[in-house]
């Protein structure tokens, strides 16, 4: 444990309303996002919403649906969170292995706690004495470990005499704090959990309680702590007495549920958040009354054509407490909140809530174009911080894609079902192109730098190539598939064109399949380059920045193209003797940054920025910025939780935008260091 001393900010007052300069690290002016993968939980005077995400906690104002307050993540992910039932205390479990706990009221850091491995549990007693977390290691015996909540000293460790944990651990104390449950996955049927009970004063294991047939994701007691409600992914809630632990009552038959949570209300009634889907229908959630059946709230949650991985995920971002107070996150946008007393559902945006995964800035600077997982491409307006999505029809879905041509303007693509849509950005008329033919899993359509062309892969290698002037397809080439094997269903197996990258002058288009199958096509013809060597090509590098050679994995070493006399190149370019050198030899690497990755220029040449690999020694992810002439390293950014996915300089080289897997894009000033 670490001394109570204050290592963070307090909570940025309600009044600072520019929530994008919240807690920021040095060196940088914006934070666009507010972090990815939330995590919710409730104070339990439903005055105030804890989100932790993986930049940190906040805290909102449930009247306001207003942030009020901002702690940052040294290092790590926030994994659970929990408020203590006297309003004193806010804490939260970090991937950093560390549990951290806050006054709420001067927002003061007061201990930490080191933990064994990750939790993704964590809860205090009703008597706010004991804080404890459930280790949900799923091939090790689950843990339950309980400290004093006032010092942070070791209590208890309750460990099962069975042999895993299960993949979520739910955990909860009794209200009189007598009793402590979670649970532990079953060794003889896979998938299933059991509900463990331990005694708190004597350490026993007092009940093993088995019915679920998936993973119990939901545990709470009754009110007058006679009942133990456990709901999970089998759909069904099963009432357990406690003096027996006898099963008492099932409810189930709601039709196909991903997840349901019970959950009694402060007079004792019994509740459950219901996760529901099919194979054609919208995604839904609702809470019904379980005795009576009766259904109280329901609302979509997502579209007409159910993404399984998405459900997935989404489903882990639900909240359902006291049997009155409902949030989930929608559509990676929003956070909606059902309260019992205010039974009209309200939404705020916490967006966006998945992470970027490219950028590019517009031609003027004044734009930053991000495309999310999950989230489609979002433009950000860098004057005001604030967002819009790139294409406004939001019928052609999240599946989208972000482009800058030559002269600076910004493109966007979507794909929904078999349909490729491109789109000028930010525009309000009808599509530029609208065809078909393209399945989800084939390459990413590319838009030629010069903004002349478009292209996309089918299932079956076919691909199109589209004039964006006039609309109208230019040419339809066939890229050589390997057969697959006729006695193998697996459609995993199945040959596809994976990659397409047009040239910079956009008068080449190579394609490259999954069984790195390379091909390179005049766009001029609508040809196949039959001087390119494709039986000794295996993958696709890229068009280097001269736009005079390709560069290609060959079978034995690099190929380099020479694309103005359409033969192979001897030896390494000069942009590859540039770049190797800056890289090898004049940069002035700093100790913590030995190893670095994805370098880029400023567009006057001068600067290099790269990301620098993490290590124990530095807190959060480094970012370097060098001086190309001299080698020199000028700065190191550091703000970032978790990886960084990309980087971008301004137009203008004043700001540099690093994009990363915590949900957000920092912006940092580059001024002080030119």
């Amino acid at each position: 444990m670490d001394n109570r001393k204050s290592v963070i900010p307090a909570p940025v007052d309600v009044n600072t309303n520019d929530v994008t300069t919240w807690a920021l690290p040095e060196g940088a002016i914006a934070r666009l996002g507010r972090g990815s993968e939330p995590k919710m939980t409730f104070s339990a005077d439903g005055q105030s919403l804890a989100i932790g995400t993986c930049i940190g906690l906040w805290l909102y104002d449930l009247t306001t649906l207003s942030p009020v307050a901002l702690w940052n993540a040294e290092q790590g992910v926030v994994e659970a969170v929990a408020f203590s039932s006297n309003g004193k205390w806010i804490a939260a479990s970090f991937s950093g292995r560390m549990l951290k706990f806050w006054d709420i009221q001067n927002g003061t850091f007061l201990i930490s706690v080191k933990l064994e491995t990750y939790v993704d549990s964590v809860t205090f007693s009703p008597d706010n004495r004991y804080i404890a977390v459930a280790y949900s290691a799923y091939s090790s015996s689950p843990v339950i470990e309980v400290w004093h909540a006032e010092t942070g000293r070791p209590f208890a460790k309750f460990t099962a005499d069975i042999e895993r944990g299960s993949i979520y651990q739910p955990i909860c104390f009794s209200p009189d704090t007598r009793l402590i449950v979670s649970t532990g996955s079953s060794i003889t049927t896979e998938g299933a959990d059991s509900i463990i009970v331990w005694n708190m004063e004597s350490g026993e294991q007092i009940a093993y309680l088995s019915a679920h047939t998936r993973w119990v994701t939901s545990l709470c007691f009754s009110p007058c702590g006679q009942f133990l409600a456990s709901g999970g992914e089998d759909g069904t809630v099963y009432v357990w007495d406690v003096n027996t632990w006898q099963q008492v009552q099932r409810y189930t038959d709601y039709g196909r549920v991903y997840r349901i949570m019970p959950s009694w209300t402060p007079d004792g009634i019994l509740r459950a958040a219901i996760v529901h889907y099919d194979d054609t229908g919208p995604a839904t959630i609702s809470i019904r009354d379980l005795e009576s059946d009766e259904q109280i709230y329901n609302d979509q949650v997502w579209g007409n054509t159910i993404d399984f991985s998405y459900i997935g995920d989404w489903g882990n971002n639900v909240l359902f407490s006291n049997g009155s107070q409902l949030a989930y996150e929608r559509r990676h946008e929003f956070i909606n909140v059902w309260t019992s007393d205010n039974p009209v559902k309200r939404q705020f945006t916490h967006s966006p809530i998945s992470f970027p995964v490219s950028m590019v800035f517009s031609g003027d600077g004044k734009t930053l174009a991000v495309k999310y997982y999950q989230e489609g491409v979002v433009l950000w307006d860098i004057a005001s911080k604030r967002s819009r999505p790139a294409i406004k029809e939001a019928s052609v879905g999240k599946n989208q894609f972000v482009y800058k041509t030559d002269s600076g303007k910004l493109y966007a693509a979507s794909i929904k079902d078999d349909t490729v849509t491109l789109w000028e950005a930010d525009s309000d008329g009808v599509p530029l192109i609208e065809a078909t033919g393209r399945e989800y899993w084939i390459a990413s359509p590319v838009l030629a730098p010069t903004g002349t062309l478009f292209a996309y892969a089918g299932a079956d290698g076919d691909i199109q190539v589209w004039n964006v002037q006039n609309g109208k397809k230019l040419h339809e080439l066939t890229h050589p598939l390997e057969p697959s094997d006729d006695d193998d269903d697996d459609d995993d197996d199945d040959d596809f064109v994976d990659e397409l990258k047009f040239s910079h002058d956009g008068k080449l288009l190579a394609s490259e399949s999954k069984s790195n199958n390379v091909r390179l096509w005049d766009m001029e013809l609508g040809e196949e380059v039959d001087t390119f060597p494709s039986e000794n090509v295996t993958g696709i590098i890229e068009f280097l920045p001269c736009g005079k050679h390709l560069s290609c994995c060959g079978k034995e070493d690099i190929i380099i193209w020479d694309i103005n006399n359409r033969k192979p190149c001897k030896g390494e370019t000069y942009d590859q003797v540039v770049t190797r050198y800056i890289m090898e030899t004049k940069l002035s690497l700093p100790e913590e940054c030995k190893h670095v990755d994805a370098p880029i220029f400023s567009s006057c040449g001068q600067y290099l920025a790269c990301i620098a690999s993490w290590n124990q020694v530095s807190k959060n992810f480094p970012i370097c910025l060098f001086e190309v002439e001299s080698g020199k390293h000028l700065i190191t950014f550091r703000g970032h939780s978790t990886d960084v996915m990309a980087l971008a300089f301004s137009p203008d080289n004043k700001l540099l935008a690093s994009a990363s897997h915590d949900g957000t894009v920092l912006l940092w000033d580059l001024t002080p260091y030119l």
